[in-house]
């Protein structure tokens, strides 16, 4: 009977450590599962027509899929010019949870004149605290249909939030969208672990009950 009782308790401490999430698949974060806002630290200087017709900064990240092609006009694409070179465009993301970015999809602007020459990523986990920074540097777009360059981001774990802020060479911004690809955070295999010696804790308590209950 108890060689039973402790089966059955190694199940229930196994069973609670499998309940943990298990490694995620890739996901396409774009409007249907994040967020995106200017930031406070976008310079001084115009949107030009990138809110007509009512249209909000959420268009940046519209594109349905990373393979989306999109194509640049006064109602899709986002163009913001700077008063000063240097200046740029800050946007807010907040993915709603943490997330292991993998990729950047980048829809920049196919003329060298007006498209974004850099943007500036600042990563910050769910406490807001920031873990990581990366610029890269986007090639033009495509042309007549602008897709995607895919960008390989050496991003940290565990990020909920991203800053990123866009510059030109000439002070103009102007792009159609930006999309990631990444996973679910999943716990460390040493939270795994914990979770599995919690169960094993709380095992004399469970035998406890489970002789009082047989009396």
């Amino acid at each position: 009977m108890k060689n039973r009782a402790l089966s059955a308790a190694l199940v229930a401490a196994l069973a609670m450590a499998s309940a943990l999430p298990a490694q995620a698949q890739s996901v396409y974060l774009n409007q249907d599962n994040i967020a995106v806002s200017v930031g406070a630290g976008t310079s001084a200087g115009t949107f030009n027509n990138t809110f007509s017709g009512g249209a909000t900064i959420a268009k940046v990240i519209d594109a349905p899929t990373a393979d989306a092609a999109e194509f640049h006009n006064q109602q899709t694409h986002i163009w913001f010019t700077a008063s000063s070179v240097g200046g740029g465009l800050e946007l807010l993301f907040d993915f709603g949870q943490a997330y292991d970015i993998q990729t950047l999809h980048f829809w920049n602007y196919d003329g060298e004149g007006f498209d974004v020459d850099n943007v500036s990523f600042k990563f910050f986990d769910a406490a807001n605290q920031q873990v990581g920074a990366l610029d890269i540097q986007p090639a033009l777009g495509s042309s007549p249909a602008i897709y995607a360059q895919d960008i390989d981001l050496a991003a940290p774990l565990n990020v909920r939030y991203v800053s990123a802020f866009l510059t030109g060479s000439n002070a103009q911004v102007d792009f159609q969208n930006i999309g990631f690809t990444a996973v679910a955070s999943v716990p460390e295999p040493g939270v795994l672990a914990l979770v599995g010696l919690g169960g094993l804790v709380l095992l004399p308590t469970w035998l406890r009950r489970r002789r009082g209950a047989s009396f």
